[in-house]
């Protein structure tokens, strides 16, 4: 799963609704397939807990689309980049710059 997720297409990816960017559309299947060996069980997701801490209170703060109304990460591309606490914060990967 991890090597289909790593396919870029070179002539570049796209965002998904919901402002996640996609490599490509093998990484694209890779991630579908991730998420049914998660929802089967075969797999556990990992989230740590302080970005599942930040992706909560995102959504408190901004509510339940708190990550399609985000900035483009400059670390994993994902449009989930949102102001919290004074730092910007991205709910896909966690990368945070403050100040």
């Amino acid at each position: 799963v991890e090597e289909l997720k790593a396919v870029f297409d070179p002539r570049g990816g796209y965002y998904k609704k919901g402002g996640k960017y996609m490599p490509s559309i093998v990484a694209e299947i890779g991630e579908v397939i991730e998420q049914h060996l998660i929802s089967i069980g075969m797999i556990k997701r990992e989230v740590s807990p302080e970005l599942e801490a930040k992706r909560r209170e995102a959504e408190e703060k901004l509510g339940a689309d708190a990550v399609a109304k985000g900035s483009q990460c400059g670390k994993c591309g994902a449009m989930a980049v949102v102001r919290l606490d004074g730092c910007e914060t991205c709910l896909e990967c966690g990368n945070s710059k403050c100040g």
